[in-house]
């Protein structure tokens, strides 16, 4: 009648890819990071230009969700967003300690 689809297996192959990424060569580390700066630098750029930094972040988190549900799966997708957060809060904090340091 029809295929049984068990998502946790179809869901297990993206792993394998977080993996690999321990295994990156100097050459693809460059390559990651230019495109990361390269993403920041034109959202940066169009928050800007536009005057609208919260609609460009929104758009960009919007693709950025959308796009990692589907490649990596609920749990990666919500632990990488969570780390980012708690990243940037890490940042404000130093921020905070250098201000009142000077």
């Amino acid at each position: 009648m029809g295929e049984i689809i068990q998502f946790n297996q179809r869901r297990a192959e993206p792993k394998i890819v977080s993996n690999d990424v321990l295994a990156l060569s100097k050459k693809d580390v460059d390559k990651v990071e230019h495109i990361r700066d390269s993403i920041e630098k034109a959202l940066e750029e169009l928050a800007e230009a536009e005057n609208m930094p919260l609609t460009v972040a929104m758009a960009a988190g919007r693709y950025a969700a959308m796009r990692m549900f589907q490649l990596q799966g609920r749990a990666e997708t919500m632990a990488f967003m969570d780390q980012c957060i708690v990243t940037a809060e890490l940042c404000d904090d130093l921020m905070k300690h250098l201000d009142e340091d000077a």
